[in-house]
């Protein structure tokens, strides 16, 4: 632009004679620089512009990324049902729809990202051109006169690399704000499936309970009328009211436990603690059949804090990058007009207006003096605790899921082995004792121990149960994922 614009003008200057050049600035008409200049102008790209154009479509993207887009890695929920309807039916997929749209933790994480994604026109806002007045002397003050001021403009033009990386900034900033929204997300329905489970297993276990206390009522009163009729020692009833008394106390336990599980639930749907809630239906587990390799290999490419973590990581790269893009400095563009009307005492002539157009680098913003050189190389240093820090996390993230998919294990195996083989023989066990105390064969306190046996292995196979539908929950959460 500037060797077209010296061409025309030496084209114009060439056809043009000099005593017209000079009539034209004397009259003060448009001279031809000043319409070769203009043409030049309006013509001229704005680069700025387009920069504030593309971060401004770039916020868009993320608003319409958040609009429609689910949380990545989580599975598709159903339609929240109404609240209402969980003091009749209770359900697990209904209950996590609800948590995923009115936890409040959930709440706040969406808002944070929406928070974060309003940095976008900052970043702009702060490296548009600034214009700025700065108010000059026009004569010093000798009290001999009016003194005057006359304004001088001046302006910053940042480089385009600089705002781009700005820009990236606040992309990189949402990227970890999402990343926590998925983590408030995961963790809270991973909380719901552990409370459902808990739920499920406390009425299971009231359940039980009551049945083995029916059996028991039953039974005494056989033992009474042995009792009577001098068929039976006294001594078995006693510890057949003995065992019927802890299992109401067992029944009391686990009816008030299920009230502080409903607490947790109703706290994570944001209800009042004490809200009713129906009893659970059964969540059957698919039992999963990948092998502890395939789990980590998810749980380190899925799981949220490691991406988090990567994403400060590349974050403060970009930092560095930005901040060493800084040590060379923006260039400062300033027009002043300086006009000295005053006379010297020798009798000199008056001195010709002076328009003085500036450009300098501010170097005492540059990082390579003082403290911000240091700076630099102390966030550079950080980056290398952080990828250990991140090694760490990955070391943990393997411990905690052998933990799960060992907890997942020790549960499918328990199932199998009361289900299969302890249930059904202390089951059979219990219905020969009733038999052979009826008969008169077995003593009470004989049928007393198979009962216990079968009350404590069907409360067993009930917690196996409920202990594999949370080992699958912590296996779903540390893969990034809640099925």
């Amino acid at each position: 632009m500037k060797w077209s614009l010296l061409f025309l003008l030496l084209a114009g200057c060439s056809s043009t004679p000099y005593e017209a050049l000079v009539g034209e600035y004397e009259s003060g008409t448009e001279t031809t620089y000043l319409r070769i200049s203009r043409a030049e102008s309006a013509t001229a790209p704005d680069p700025l512009a387009d920069l504030t154009a593309e971060t401004a479509a770039a916020q868009v993207r993320w608003e319409q990324a958040l609009a429609v887009a689910p949380t990545t890695g989580l599975a598709e929920s159903a339609t929240p049902p109404p609240v209402e309807s969980l003091a009749t039916s209770l359900e697990l997929p209904g209950l996590v729809a609800l948590v995923l749209a009115r936890n409040p933790g959930i709440d706040a994480a969406a808002q944070a990202v929406k928070a974060t994604r309003e940095k976008y026109p900052q970043a702009v806002a702060l490296d548009s051109v600034l214009q700025q007045y700065n108010a000059f002397t026009k004569q010093l003050d000798t009290r001999i006169g009016p003194t005057s001021h006359k304004g001088m403009n001046a302006m910053s033009l940042p480089f385009p690399d600089a705002l781009a990386l700005k820009g990236k900034l606040v992309s990189e900033e949402i990227d970890i704000a999402a990343s926590r929204l998925e983590i408030a997300k995961r963790d809270a329905i991973t909380a719901m499936h552990e409370a459902y489970f808990d739920l499920l297993f406390v009425d299971q276990g009231i359940a039980i309970n009551r049945e083995q206390q029916a059996l028991l009522e039953q039974m005494i009163a056989v033992a009474q009328t042995k009792v009577r009729t001098d068929r039976s020692k006294y001594q078995g009833l006693i510890m057949a009211q003995v065992e019927l008394s802890k299992l109401a106390n067992a029944i009391i336990t686990l009816e008030e436990q299920r009230e502080t599980v409903i607490a947790r639930i109703n706290t994570m749907l944001n209800l009042a603690p004490d809200g009713a809630l129906a009893a659970p239906s059964p969540a059957p587990v698919t039992a999963e059949t990948q092998s502890l390799d395939s789990w980590y290999e998810k749980a380190l490419a899925g799981r949220q804090e490691l991406l988090t973590q990567r994403l400060r990581i590349v974050r403060t790269k970009t930092m560095i990058e930005l901040a060493s893009r800084i040590a060379n400095p923006d260039v400062s563009l300033g027009t002043s007009y300086f006009e000295d009307r005053m006379r010297l005492s020798s009798g000199t002539g008056e001195a010709q207006p002076a328009f003085t157009p500036q450009r300098e680098l501010n170097h005492r913003q540059t990082p390579q003096f003082g403290e911000r050189n240091a700076y630099i190389r102390e966030v550079t240093v950080r980056v290398t605790g952080m990828e250990s820090m991140l090694t760490g996390m990955e070391d943990r993230t393997r411990l905690a899921v052998k933990k799960a998919h060992f907890a997942l294990e020790r549960a499918e195996r328990s199932i199998g082995l009361y289900r299969d083989s302890l249930l059904p023989q202390a089951q059979q066990s219990l219905e020969a004792a009733a038999a052979g105390y009826r008969a008169g064969s077995v003593d009470f306190l004989t049928f007393l121990d198979t009962e216990r046996t079968l009350l404590r292995f069907r409360l067993e196979e009930k917690r196996a149960a409920r202990d594999q539908g949370v080992a699958l929950a912590h296996l779903n959460q540390l893969s990034g994922k809640i099925r």
